[in-house]
């Protein structure tokens, strides 16, 4: 009796692989300078107006966040023309008219909390974290506008428009130096989860953080979030090292697209866990290595219909043995169970382009995720 692999890949189940959201304890990685706030003063903010002035401001601080502050409907709701991304019953996602989004879709009117359009600024030398763990930001998200040595840490960023594209991202670097994002929960988004504008972006690294793509609205009605990452600076360097990436749909991550784009992802030791369509998205600029992940239930690691960009996905002994020479040691191997699948794409390329960075960003980042296992 014979079956056919797409049957094989439906019966077996689905590898569960663990995930140690405690094995990194300092900044490894394109960000392992960054030191934040620290000798700075330590501010409790109780509303988030003083939240606000707290994290734009010029000043050293560590700020502590000991409860929710929700923003959602801090600034009223808007109804303006959008449309319906994908209209496929219930758990549809919106879109508001924008970047052309709305062209040849059904139009609709669009209902929204305006907080969520506009991002919460954050100023250099800053340490956003939570003592007690209970610290969320709800309804608006993050932006590091030319600034440095930013940490975030130990908080949760969730529900920014969840139902409409374009209303709100989570975290965006906007010309920014030194940011480590550490043990973050990421949930319930509109639009990206992270998102590179297109500046220089440099020395940033995203550790130990739950992207959870759990949705009621999701862009292909599924409840598995699509618009995850989306780096496009004039040059970035960013290492994202030991996340969790659950039930996203594409975008894990999306890299480069436009002429000026260049992007260096170091993409290593994550667990991406249940995704029925993409993972990676390489556009011309995007240089990744992929390096010691897990692929769990992930049908496509890399949008095969992507071109433009560079990808080197370490699958076997011999991809691995190829990094010794360009970094002084081997790379780690992906690790996919029987219901996903990668291509094979190799770029030696792109062990070149890495081989001219900071070699202990690199190299830390590669013994933290070794560690984690």
């Amino acid at each position: 009796m014979k079956f056919s692999l797409a049957l094989l890949l439906c019966v077996l189940p689905a590898v569960v692989y663990s995930w140690n959201r405690n094995c990194i304890t300092k900044p490894v990685g394109f960000g392992y300078k960054t030191t934040g706030g620290a000798g700075g003063k330590t501010v409790k903010p109780k509303s988030i107006s003083e939240l606000t002035n707290y994290l734009k401001s010029n000043q050293k601080l560590i700020i502590d966040l000991t409860k929710t502050f929700d923003y959602t409907n801090s600034e009223g709701w808007v109804t303006s023309t959008g449309c319906f991304f994908k209209k496929c019953g219930s758990g549809f996602q919106e879109s508001l008219a924008h970047a052309g989004t709305c062209n040849g879709r059904p139009p609709t009117k669009v209902k929204y909390s305006k907080a969520g359009t506009t991002d919460l600024i954050v100023g250099s030398n800053k340490s956003i974290i939570s003592s007690n763990g209970k610290g969320q930001i709800k309804g608006k998200g993050l932006r590091i506008k030319n600034a440095k040595n930013v940490i975030i840490r130990d908080i949760t960023i969730s529900d920014i428009n969840p139902e409409v594209i374009w209303a709100g991202d989570a975290l965006a670097f906007d010309n920014v130096e030194n940011v480590w994002v550490h043990r973050v929960t990421f949930a319930r988004i509109g639009r990206q989860f992270l998102v590179s504008y297109q500046k220089t972006n440099k020395g940033i690294t995203v550790s130990s953080c739950f992207f959870d793509g759990t949705t009621r609205n999701a862009a292909y009605c599924d409840g598995n979030h699509y618009w995850v990452m989306l780096f496009w600076g004039t040059h970035d360097e960013i290492t994202l090292v030991n996340n969790r990436f659950y039930k996203t749909a594409g975008r894990t991550p999306h890299g480069g697209g436009w002429s000026k784009s260049l992007n260096y992802i170091h993409f290593i030791g994550n667990s991406m866990e249940v995704n029925n369509h993409a993972g990676m998205e390489p556009y011309n600029g995007a240089k990744i290595l992929s390096e010691g992940n897990k692929w769990s239930a992930f049908r496509n690691p890399i949008n095969v219909s992507v071109k433009g960009g560079s990808v080197a996905m370490v699958n076997n002994a011999q991809d691995q043995s190829a990094c010794k020479k360009y970094f002084g040691g081997n790379c780690l191997v992906n690790k996919y169970d029987a219901k996903s699948k990668s291509k094979k794409w190799f770029d030696v390329a792109v062990l070149n382009a890495f081989s001219r960075l900071d070699k202990k960003a690199i190299n830390s980042a590669r013994a933290a995720a070794a560690a984690c296992k």
